[in-house]
């Protein structure tokens, strides 16, 4: 198990040696503490957007479910006649960008980020990625964007927002409810009555009480698993597509590995996990194994796997299924977003 994983399990156990980094979680409250109150009486600049902008994020490390919400959001949003964009920090990425990058099917995902690359391949729209969200946001904007979807960032206040939209681990939900690094949050609970909504990823949670005391709009979640399909070309001609009770090599380089690993479980596949760090940098040892099976990984672990992985590989798509009134929740904000930049640029007429 990687460290990451161990430290995981720490915060889901509420392990009592967690508690000798009271200190330093008290330190890091301070910081963010004072950060925050910076960008609120303007002693940091919020960049304005001149197109409202959608932040789908959660205040948790780890992975909740995200980028699967933003690209069912962005086939919504493009149903209803939106023109939408995704910009992304691009986590991962060997290349830190300054200046906005965007995105193609054909990018390096070590260039670009793991999640942009899996992202361009799920949805039609723009993607660019840049450390300066607020930059990557004009650049949307000039290419015919109307709204701008944020696959993270609800703790990048350089860049302004209309709508939060913060997604929980249903299965881990707040660990043990302390923030980093004495447990998993990146924020204080506190900082959820300011989003727009909250979606639970696994609905059967939602009856966590310190789920169900948050006092705004909350959706339930869940990531129907696709049909299976090759990583390479070569593994759809060579070999038959694994059909359970087959015994497979699982590999996952996600926040939540073991959701993956209790998903072909359910689909009824005999797994040999292999879990590793979120955003890991795969190579050919990672994939060498001493029993020869069938490997299925993330989507997202295989726009990094495709040059490496052995040729009986394949992919397990997932997509998020959430309520209808989870969009009519975004719209409705989203509408009043539209119409506020109308007033202001009609009183800007009106006074010029």
């Amino acid at each position: 198990m990687s460290m990451a994983g161990r430290i995981t399990q720490a915060w889901q156990r509420k392990a009592w040696y967690l508690y000798l980094l009271w200190p330093l979680s008290l330190l890091y409250r301070m910081v963010i503490a004072m950060r925050r109150v910076a960008y609120q009486r303007g002693v940091f600049a919020v960049q304005p957007s001149a197109i409202p902008v959608i932040v789908v994020g959660n205040i948790t490390v780890g992975g909740t479910g995200k980028s699967p919400l933003v690209a069912a959001l962005i086939q919504a949003l493009q149903n209803a006649g939106y023109s939408p964009g995704i910009v992304s920090r691009g986590y991962g990425a060997r290349i830190t960008h300054d200046q906005p990058f965007r995105v193609h099917r054909d990018s390096d995902p070590a260039e670009v980020g793991d999640e942009p690359g899996m992202l361009v391949r799920m949805v039609s729209c723009p993607i660019v990625v840049c450390r300066h969200r607020s930059r990557a946001i004009e650049t949307l904007h000039d290419a015919g964007c109307d709204v701008v979807v944020a696959d993270d960032g609800m703790q990048h206040y350089r860049m302004a927002r209309d709508i939060e939209i913060c997604v929980i681990d249903g299965d881990r939900v707040w660990g043990n409810g302390h923030l980093l690094p004495m447990g998993p949050l990146r924020e204080p609970l506190s900082r959820l009555a300011e989003v727009s909504c909250l979606v639970v990823n696994q609905a059967a949670r939602q009856r966590d009480v310190s789920i169900r005391d948050v006092s705004v709009p909350q959706f339930a979640m869940t990531l129907k698993a696709q049909p299976l399909r090759p990583l390479v070309q070569e593994a759809a001609q060579r070999f038959d597509v694994p059909q359970p009770p087959c015994r497979v090599h699982a590999l996952a380089g996600i926040g939540n590995p073991q959701r993956f690993f209790k998903t072909l479980e359910a689909l009824g596949y005999e797994v040999v996990p292999h879990a590793f760090a979120d955003h890991h940098q795969f190579s050919a040892a990672d994939m060498q194994f001493d029993e020869v099976l069938p490997l299925i990984m993330t989507a997202k672990d295989a726009v990094k796997c495709e040059r490496y992985a052995p040729p009986d590989s394949w992919v397990l798509p997932v997509e998020a299924s959430t309520e209808t009134a989870f969009f009519e929740c975004v719209f409705s904000h989203l509408e009043r977003a539209v119409k506020t930049r109308l007033r202001g640029r009609t009183l800007d007429k009106t006074h010029g």
